[in-house]
């Protein structure tokens, strides 16, 4: 059987919710552990799109940061291009995590300015980090935009500048979004998926998984859909099927 891109085999993560004040006085700092995965198992392959479903709270988020390798597993393991998260650099240059764009950019910089400063962020100056650049102005269709400061564009420019800065790594092969049609009007939505299934997967071969509670993008948008609920993954497979379990 051929390697998968990126595999989690069992991973459980948990977490200790933080204590207030008020839990300082009352003598109830410590609070049970909350188990946000619970033995989770995903492949996934180059050139694929997957859904991600999923009630708020069930998981979603925390299995794309353990994904991108932000956080780590407490049980299992993740592999990406058979790299482990713990050697970081090998992991993540195969990373693209496109953050919500609200909290992505610097709204008084330009396009072409926010690219250059993240690409940098990278390692990369000079000559390549330009040409790097470059390349992910072409890859969110951005050139027409590049001059112009980011709280000049409408939302769904900046969730192609949220991709294109993912996209900013060295090698990308796994992209991973966070409900990125959520502050979409249908336009906009239609446009950034289109151009996800056409430049991202189609053409540039990476594997994509998308979190989504949006019903029309369930029914038409993915080939697998994939549903968690507390931490545990409760169905992989054709839309038509995956979609009944979930409720949103």
């Amino acid at each position: 059987m051929t390697a998968p891109l990126l595999e989690l085999r069992e991973v459980t993560k948990r977490f200790r919710r933080a204590g207030t004040l008020g839990d300082l006085l009352r003598g109830t700092l410590r609070h049970p552990e909350t188990v946000a995965l619970d033995g989770v198992s995903l492949r996934l392959e180059p050139g694929t799109l997957t859904g991600l479903i999923g009630k708020n709270g069930a998981g979603k988020s925390t299995l794309l940061r353990i994904a991108a390798g932000v956080v780590l597993a407490d049980t299992g393991t993740v592999t990406l291009a058979e790299r482990s998260p713990r050697d970081d650099g090998a992991f993540r240059r195969h990373v693209a995590y496109a953050l919500p764009e609200e909290r992505s950019h610097f709204y008084r910089l330009t396009v072409r300015e926010n690219l250059r400063f993240f690409a940098s962020l990278h390692g990369l100056s000079g000559r390549a980090r330009d040409d790097r650049v470059d390349a992910a102005l072409e890859i969110g269709d951005l050139h027409a935009v590049a001059t112009r400061t980011v709280r000049e564009l409408s939302t769904g420019v900046r969730q192609r500048l949220s991709i294109a800065r993912a996209m900013l790594g060295p090698e990308p092969r796994l992209l991973l979004l966070d409900e990125p049609t959520r502050s979409l009007d249908p336009h906009q939505a239609d446009r950034l998926r289109r151009f996800v299934v056409e430049e991202v997967v189609a053409r540039r071969g990476l594997a994509v998984l998308w979190a989504t509670h949006q019903r029309d993008e369930m029914a038409s948008l993915f080939p697998r859909l994939v549903a968690i609920d507390q931490g545990r993954l409760v169905a992989d497979g054709m839309p038509s099927t995956v979609a009944r379990v979930f409720d949103p």
